[in-house]
């Protein structure tokens, strides 16, 4: 019969080779409810959070689900650390300020005024109809339904500023798993065909891997975020020597396993923003440091294995994707026909051309679709909905005019100063998560000038997510030790 001692051994083993989500769950509920609440709201994103439509049904649950975890959040007795997080959280409450502002009713001499509404005050005069105090939005009910999806950020906001330093470096799991399942679920679909069941949404992409989004750009600038996750992943501290090898080859495994679902969806901007996600993941986190160096139990070999072998993997692994036929992104990008017929370039000088119209107040968060359709010449008409610019530098300065502008500027400024203070600290495990926050957030950006990311609300809880870490700095997790169970 064993000793209680050597039970106690064998457990503390058990435990410490499950990462650190058993360490992040462990404790007071009062301390654990907030990490709770942000697993249900990114399962709840995963499950109906993945369309940008605002007619969708999931969003019946979404929204509620997230008001419940803001509310929750709020409550909890947990002590939150506004001071670190507070130049996220004044970016945003600005942002929705703007949008709380363009449904507030003007007297019709200011409405009237503004630009753009010229059109709207010739109709009003020849139908005989004395003009209302109306808002600066002119899609009112859109407006208020672009402020209500605020609440999915809001949630994620008002959890992660309440989690303790091992449960923000456990996002990292958790973003991991979020892109693995995603990008299983791409491959099942991709494998069922276009009739597959396992497409969520009705407006999707059959036949590509689309995941848990319904739009084949979003997927494959989420999976391109895994690749930076899975560094951070395995240069943690963890006290278990094995596990530490062991965890190297499970992330190579599973960023194999991810790039050539990556290259199936047939995302040409998506296959670009992978190629900066490799490139940056080699740059930003070195494949070998002294941190590291110290601390392995593996031979030398492994560690040049896996930094001159996994390149070569990935190259060997792109190359037999279009060989067999099934890089849709590489055929796509090779194809200039493509590009030529590409609606987001044919579009773009009349979404320009709205834009100078109105500025500098803009149109109103949401009112894309229907005041394009009032710029659009008869020429350009079809059967397929233009629903976006596909470049939110273009929608925004169209809906928010000069105050989006400038509050786009202030949150630049902001990232820049953040990653440079995280550039200029090396080894540290918190800036580390810096770095993988200012990557996620660079990556959506760059995306979101070739597409609308940010629409689906797993993508906007991600991007959120990744604002959180990078307010992380070295010190913050000072009192509790650099040693995980991850």
């Amino acid at each position: 019969m064993a000793s209680p001692r050597r039970h106690r051994a064998r457990a503390h083993r058990s435990a410490a080779t499950h990462g650190w989500l058993p360490s992040a769950l462990q404790g007071p509920l009062a301390q654990t409810a907030p990490f709770y609440l942000l697993l249900l709201l990114l399962v709840a994103c995963a499950l109906g959070g993945g369309s940008s439509f605002a007619d969708v049904y999931s969003l019946l649950y979404v929204r509620p689900i997230a008001i419940v975890c803001f509310i929750a959040a709020l409550l909890t007795p947990t002590v939150a650390d506004w001071r670190t997080y507070r130049a996220p959280l004044l970016l945003f409450a600005v942002f929705a300020l703007m949008m709380a502002a363009q449904l507030i009713p003007l007297p019709p001499s200011v409405w009237t005024a503004l630009p753009g509404r010229a059109p709207y005050v010739s109709a009003a005069a020849l139908s005989g109809i004395a003009q209302p105090w109306r808002p600066i939005s002119l899609t009112p009910d859109l407006t208020l339904n672009s402020l209500a999806a605020l609440i999915v950020p809001a949630a994620v906001l008002a959890a992660f500023i309440k989690l303790t330093p091992v449960q923000r470096r456990a996002i990292v799991l958790v973003l991991i798993v979020l892109c693995g399942l995603s990008a299983a679920l791409g491959v099942a679909q991709f494998a069922g065909g276009k009739r597959s069941l396992l497409y969520w949404y009705q407006r999707t992409y059959q036949g590509y891997p689309v995941g848990f989004l319904s739009n084949r750009n979003h997927h494959a600038v989420l999976l391109a975020l895994v690749f930076p996750a899975l560094r951070v992943w395995t240069l943690s501290a963890t006290q278990n020597k094995a596990w530490r090898v062991r965890r190297q080859w499970v992330a190579l495994a599973l960023g194999v396993f991810t790039l050539p679902v990556i290259l199936a969806t047939g995302s040409r901007a998506g296959m670009m923003v992978t190629l900066l996600s490799l490139a940056t993941t080699f740059a930003l986190f070195p494949a070998r440091s002294d941190r590291e160096r110290d601390q392995t139990a593996a031979p030398r070999w492994h560690g040049r294995l896996l930094r001159f072998g996994l390149p070569a993997v990935l190259l060997l692994l792109v190359a037999l994707t279009y060989a067999f036929g099934r890089a849709a992104s590489i055929d796509r990008f090779l194809s200039l026909s493509a590009l030529d017929s590409d609606q987001r370039f044919l579009y773009a000088p009349i979404v320009l051309a709205i834009v100078k119209a109105n500025f500098p107040v803009g149109t109103g968060f949401g009112s894309f679709d229907p005041v394009f359709r009032q710029y659009e010449p008869d020429a350009i008409l079809k059967s397929s909905f233009y629903n976006h610019a596909h470049n939110e530098l273009f929608e925004l300065a169209m809906m928010a005019g000069l105050a989006g502008l400038l509050l786009l500027v202030a949150f630049l400024l902001w990232w820049a100063v953040r990653m440079i203070a995280a550039l200029r600290v090396r080894g540290v495990a918190e800036t580390d998560l810096a770095r993988l926050g200012g990557v996620i957030v660079a990556f959506i950006l760059l995306a979101s000038l070739f597409d609308y990311p940010l629409r689906a609300p797993l993508m906007a809880a991600v991007f959120t997510l990744g604002c959180c870490l990078l307010c992380e700095r070295p010190g913050t997790a000072a009192n509790t030790g650099r040693t995980s169970r991850l």
